[in-house]
This record gives structure tokens, sequence and C-alpha cells, in this order.
């Protein structure tokens, strides 16, 4: 009885054995080598020490790793320096502030002033004349806008046009040549007004004097380039500004974000 029990476990594990040794053959013959090619990767071990071998991978991998260094081959496209505007504020220049009071005043009492309540007063006081269109000219250019129309009084209009000379004039020779700066802000009708009014609490609701065509805002001044810093610039406008200031033909409030310009009588 004890022998039958021996034969029988020796019979079991030659059949074993059998299976393995098929399974191997099966296995080698699945890894052929047509479909495999070698590279050469640096694997890093547990221990942090790295090592090189042969790794076999799939064939399709040498391709794979060609487009992604065919991507990074592409040509680097050198991106132009951004030329940053130089502010034109109350935390940048040194004016003094002229009481808005007075800014009401003088807007209500120049030759062609009247209150645009609507655009509708906004057509009329242009097809009358006491508006006029305005465009970008020397020294100066006119900011996209959202909350009013690029519209002065003519003679606001005469007085933006003598800034904007005095302006060039100063840079004249300097690498700041070519610098203009930046009108934000022109006239608003009574809606506009109130709408901006929501959000920034220099608009005086009823009351300002954009409602009037007689005031606009300069908030930058522009560079061509970036070959000179914002010092010229900077001391150039505030030179035209306080020059007008002092010689009675504006009216200013430097604000937060710009400086609020106004034409005197």
């Amino acid at each position: 009885m004890q022998r039958r029990h021996v034969r029988y476990r020796w019979d079991r594990i030659a059949a074993l054995g059998s299976t393995l040794a098929l399974l191997c053959l099966l296995l080698v013959a699945w890894i052929s080598p047509d479909e495999t090619d070698e590279v050469e990767l640096a694997l890093e071990h547990p221990g942090g020490t790295v090592a090189s071998g042969p790794i076999k991978v799939p064939a399709s991998f040498p391709k794979q790793q060609s487009d992604i260094s065919d991507a990074k081959q592409e040509p680097y496209k050198e991106v132009e320096n951004e030329v940053l505007p130089c502010s034109c504020n109350k935390g940048v220049l040194r004016l003094p502030k002229n009481p808005y009071k007075g800014h009401q005043h003088a807007a209500r009492n120049l030759p062609n002033s009247f209150f645009v309540k609507n655009d509708a007063e906004l057509r009329a006081g242009k097809s009358r004349g006491n508006l006029v269109d305005v465009t970008d000219g020397r020294g100066y250019h006119i900011a996209p806008l959202s909350h009013s129309h690029a519209l002065l009084l003519p003679e606001v209009k005469s007085l933006l046009e003598d800034m904007g000379q005095a302006f060039a004039d100063e840079l004249v020779g300097t690498k700041s040549d070519g610098t203009v700066f930046r009108v934000t802000s022109l006239t608003r009708t009574a809606k506009q007004q109130a709408r901006l009014g929501r959000r920034n609490y220099n608009a005086i609701n009823g009351g300002s004097t954009h409602s009037y065509g007689a005031s606009f805002d300069i908030a930058y001044t522009d560079r061509p380039n970036n070959d000179a810093d914002c010092s010229t610039p900077t001391r150039a406008i505030q030179k035209v500004l306080k020059t007008f200031q002092k010689s009675g033909r504006i009216l200013v409030i430097p604000e937060k974000n710009c400086m609020h310009i106004t034409l005197r009588p």
C-alpha cells in the first residue's frame, strides 16, 4: 500500500514537469524576435542607483519617440517684448486738485455747452455743431471706449489738440519721441453716467462734466518701444498739465486711475 502511494506521487510530479516545459516552449515561440526591438533605456532602481541595459519594448516605440522629438524640434517663435504703458494718476503725478464744483461751473458756462441727457440729445448736439468728432492726433490717441463717445465741445477738442502738440514737442529728440498720451473717457450721456456711477465713485450722477462735453480723462502714456523707461514721458505730461493749469486754461482732478481735465471758460 505504501509503495503504491509513492509511485503515484512521482507520476504527478512528472506530469507537472511536462506541463511546465510545454508552457515554456509556447512562451518562447510567442515572443518572436521579429516583433521586438532592443532599446537602451536607463532604469532607476529603488535604491537610487542608475543602471542601463537592453530592454525589449514594442517595435512601435521608436516611432512614438520620433514623433515627440519632431515636435520638440519645431522652430522657436520669439515673442516680442510687450511695451507696458506708463500711468498718469494721482499716485504718479503731483498737481494741485481743483474742486469739482469749479469743474461743474466751468462746464456749464462754456460757449457751446449743453447737458447731454441721452443718445437723441447727443445726435442733436452733433448735428448743430455743438459736439464734434475726436480722433487720434499728434501726441495723443483715443482708447477704445465703452462708457463714453469720442465727441467733445469744439473748444475742448482744440484744447486736447494743443495739449497733444505740447506733449509731443517735449519728447522730440529723446528716446521717448513718438510717445502719446491715452485719452480713456470723453463725452457721456446721463444714462451712461448713471451706469458708470454704480461702479465708479468718481462718477457724479446727474452732474458730471463729461455729460457737458467739457472734460476728458488721461490715464496713460504709451511708448512706441522699450528703449526708454517711463521717466521721460511722465515728466513731460506733468509739465504740460502743470503749465496749462497754471496759465488758467484747465482745471485738474488727480484721480486714482486717471487725470480728469476740464476746460475753463
